[in-house]
């Protein structure tokens, strides 16, 4: 799953024209809910999905309906998370 991260991390660096770090601390928080790219990587290798969002990682362009499920229900709190990440940065 740390792949997955990082293919993710790379490409939303590429998007938008940001260091991979901050995309990296971007994702973290927007999408997983960590508090840093730290965090997201030692609860990814502990294998402790006592934070929900860490199912997120799994996704890929063939994931089985129930975790596209699972993006749809938190897709909410995703957005307020992107857009008050954004909010700082202006």
């Amino acid at each position: 799953m740390c792949t997955n991260n990082t293919y993710s991390s790379k490409r939303l660096s590429k998007k938008l024209s940001i260091p991979l770090g901050q995309s990296q601390e971007m994702l973290s928080y927007v999408v997983y809910g960590c508090d840093s790219y730290e965090q997201l990587i030692s609860l990814l290798k502990s294998d402790s999905f006592e934070n929900q969002n860490l199912i997120l990682a799994a996704l890929h362009s063939n994931a089985e309906l129930f975790l596209l499920k699972i993006l749809n229900t938190d897709m909410n709190n995703i957005l307020s998370r992107f857009n008050e990440r954004v909010e700082k940065k202006k």
